[in-house]
């Protein structure tokens, strides 16, 4: 979780370095079990006899190619995971698992009393997510995991315009709602998306004419705002966010089972857990707008694939989650197609090193002329869950420490930063600070390919900009984006 430190001007946060999983000198498991393979070929071909002849040349090929996949790196990611990733898309593509295609019927599931169920239609892993309506309002249950989630709408006026101290307030205020997450171990992940899909201007003018004075003296400056105004419709943009909470049915087991068990005691737990982080929202400057219900959360999904129908659908007109989802589409290496749309994934790879203000995203929201989804994933850690992950990082890290100094290497000023962070981490814990897991995740949108890239393009300098590090995602393009476009609140932070 990042540190703050309130100063006389604005608030300022630094982040620590991207943890780097590895179980020695940061190579992960994979790596090491690829290299010990190509040390034991390689003696077993050069002391055993096990492979005479042309056997031996071969031998020590394959151990070549092992050793250049656990150390190489492609598109950012390990050479071996990369040839995974490549070689699971090309079976996809071969199966025809690929392509975004709508059935032709929905199943259908008996629902339970006084829950109703209906059967959401999405692409990939998400068919399976089910949406519950109670009381007006969706809750999502994704049987993968065993987690339930639901949305709320919230808006945070004009954070951008306000002075610093009210800046500083309201970061202050987001930190009290992640350590209130914090508190029982309930609450899998908190998601917050914000957006920005076409208006045709239309909510600008009723606003105009809801607001805009009629005073005889300023007649004429209302006359040249509302003419400003009618040249703006149809090039637009509308923000909107939301609060995706997501409770863990394992870790709620005792209230569920108080509640009844089934999916009633399970929204009974969510509700537990909303209710003290609704009283904290205001602090931190978020106005709840509404809990959305099935027909909300089926037009959150159908303008994520296809953020065009906002502009087409007819007033009044409810949509279902039956057929919320896309038509079609396609999922290539790099990028994904719906309907009418091309969408892209990216991801923070590194958050800023140095402290930085507290509107640091704020060229990432607000890229000219991109339509962008921005998606944090909060992961909320229980006390002796940090300690344990605390205590483990520490004798990865003094364990690599004391390996290097036997083979002679010499440490960098990444690994000394990695071990500050560890120290900081561990001094706000017991200080009785929550730790909270972050991932960041863009997904740019677009009507063609090229205006993609083009747009892919800008937000990776908007992201230099806001001294973040973005990295694209390759292989999993349709799984990225129904995480990071949708407010589903699947989780994504182990």
């Amino acid at each position: 979780m990042p540190s703050t430190v309130i100063a006389d001007h604005d608030v300022t946060a630094a982040f620590p370095r991207r943890p780097r999983p590895g179980i020695v000198m940061g190579l992960r498991l994979p790596q090491v079990g690829l290299l010990a393979a190509a040390g034991l070929l390689l003696i077993m071909a050069m002391f055993t006899g096990a492979f005479p002849g042309p056997g031996r040349g071969l031998a020590f090929g394959v151990a070549a190619v092992l050793v250049l996949l656990a150390t190489s790196t492609v598109e950012g990611r390990p050479g071996y995971a990369w040839l995974a990733a490549r070689t699971s898309h090309l079976a996809r593509g071969l199966r025809g698992n690929a392509a975004v295609t709508r059935p032709i019927k929905a199943g259908t599931l008996r629902p339970p009393t006084t829950v109703k169920r209906i059967a959401g239609l999405l692409p990939g892993r998400a068919a399976a997510i089910t949406v519950h309506e109670m009381d007006g309002v969706g809750y999502l249950y994704h049987p993968h995991t065993g987690t339930l989630t639901a949305i709320i709408e919230v808006t945070s006026p004009e954070f951008l315009l306000r002075d610093p101290a009210d800046r500083n307030a309201r970061v202050a205020g987001w930190g009290r709602v992640l350590a209130a997450a914090t508190r029982t171990g309930a609450v899998r992940q908190v998601q917050l998306l914000e957006r920005s899909i076409p208006d045709d201007g239309t909510a600008l003018a009723a606003y105009t004419d809801t607001h805009l004075t009629r005073d005889l003296q300023q007649l004429e400056l209302a006359d040249v705002y509302t003419d400003l105004v009618g040249h703006l419709r149809g090039g637009a943009d509308r923000h909107q966010a939301f609060l995706a909470i997501t409770v863990d049915r394992a870790a709620a087991a005792s209230r569920i089972k108080a509640a009844g068990g089934r999916i009633g005691g399970l929204v009974a737990a969510w509700r537990q857990e909303y209710a003290l982080l609704a009283r904290l929202l205001p602090s931190a400057g978020l106005d709840v707008i509404d809990e959305l219900s099935p027909a909300r959360i089926a037009e959150v999904v159908r303008t994520g694939y296809d953020p065009a129908a906002v502009l087409t659908l007819p007033a009044g007109i409810t949509l279902d989650l039956a057929t919320a989802g896309p038509v079609a589409g396609r999922e290539e290496w790099d990028h994904l197609r719906t309907d009418g749309a091309f969408h892209a994934v990216l991801w923070v790879a590194e958050w800023p090193n140095a402290h930085v203000p507290a509107d640091v995203l704020w060229p990432v929201i607000f890229p000219p002329g991109v339509q962008r989804t921005l998606s944090l994933f909060y992961k909320p850690y229980t006390r002796t869950q940090s300690e344990t992950a605390i205590r483990a990082k520490h004798s990865e890290i003094l364990q690599s420490s004391w390996l290097k100094d036997k083979l002679g290497r010499v440490e960098t000023l990444a690994d000394s930063k990695e071990l500050d962070d560890v120290m900081s981490r561990e001094s706000e814990l017991l200080a009785g600070h929550g730790e909270v897991g972050l991932l960041g995740m863009i997904t740019v949108t677009a009507p063609t390919l090229d205006d993609l890239e083009a747009a892919v393009t800008s937000v990776h300098a908007a992201a230099t900009q806001a001294s973040l590090d973005l990295r694209r995602v390759y292989g999993q393009q349709l799984q990225a984006f129904t995480v990071a476009a949708l407010p589903l609140g699947i989780p994504v932070v182990t």
